[in-house]
């Protein structure tokens, strides 16, 4: 029997094959792509058509999205502590949604209905594969027989460590959804300027540089890269897309001329948090040596 379960939700961009392997428990957000229909933004066994959503939102624009509330984590969680197991959930950034908010409130009340079972959260400050790096993690280091913890421990110093750098074709997308600022928005209003955006130490999104052109805002992403990134080929190095896997794998290529890795994990953004970022986005997630100050 496993020591704990994990979860986090599906912003973390976990794909089915990737939770199951794990044995990591996804809570999905909801998203509606017109006012008559919602869907869910993971579904075990429905595999999600990136390239199909992606080009209904070019037409749509923005849509509304919801978080998961307190009364969904409770669903979620009970049958778990019920059965004799501790919870260690990870989640999207307080920064952006109010879900890691949801998520403290339905972790104390169950705390005191099962006082002898442990619930932790973990705010990421991140959000796509940024917060799937930390449940992948927590499920590797369960399986060498950690404990809840020290995992929790780990996430929490090395989430201060973690650089998240991504670039969007269209800013109206973040800004619509109250993301970013307006003042950053005005960036991406310049003909061919494609702004270079980070969370920053809070999780919020906020700009940190542009480029002229698509292809030199990939580089961009690159040459932070080569700048801040720990030299160890075991350390996690994620891209996420948003319908731009041609992008994404060039981004890779010149990743790793400057490093050897492992693996580079690369998925489409599920989407929840694609549909704020927007289609054409593309994001960099990878360990700085240091906490970042």
């Amino acid at each position: 029997m496993k020591s704990f379960s994990i979860f986090t939700d599906s912003s973390s961009n976990l794909t089915q094959d990737l939770a199951e392997e794990n044995d990591i428990a996804i809570i999905p957000f909801h998203c509606y792509p017109d006012e008559h229909t919602e869907m869910a933004c993971y579904e075990p066994g429905k595999p999600f058509d990136g390239h199909a959503f992606y080009e209904a939102l070019r037409k749509s624009g923005p849509i509304r999205t919801s978080m998961v509330n307190s009364f969904q984590f409770t669903q979620a969680f009970e049958p778990v502590l019920k059965a004799g197991q501790d919870i260690l959930y990870f989640a999207m950034s307080s920064g952006i949604s109010g879900t890691c908010a949801a998520a403290v409130q339905a972790a104390e009340a169950l705390q005191k209905k099962y006082p002898d079972r442990t619930v932790k959260v973990v705010d990421t400050i991140a959000a796509s594969l940024g917060e799937g790096i930390f449940p992948l993690k927590a499920a590797g280091m369960r399986r060498e027989g950690a404990s809840l913890q020290e995992c929790f421990d780990w996430a929490e110093y090395h989430k201060r460590r973690l650089c998240q750098y991504f670039t969007v074709d269209d800013l109206s997308y973040l800004h619509k959804g109250g993301r970013i600022s307006v003042l950053t928005a005005r960036i991406g209003a310049i003909a061919n300027i494609k702004p270079i955006l980070k969370g920053d130490s809070e999780g919020r999104i906020v700009s940190c540089g542009k480029a002229i052109g698509r292809k030199k805002s990939l580089q961009a992403l690159a040459a932070l890269f080569a700048k801040e990134a720990v030299y160890d080929p075991d350390e996690i190095v994620a891209i996420s897309h948003s319908d731009s896997e041609a992008d994404a794998n060039y981004l890779a290529d010149l990743l790793r001329k400057s490093r050897d890795f492992k693996d580079i994990l690369i998925r489409c953004y599920e989407p929840c948090t694609g549909s704020h970022a927007g289609p054409g986005a593309v994001a960099l997630f990878f360990f700085a040596p240091e906490q970042i100050k």
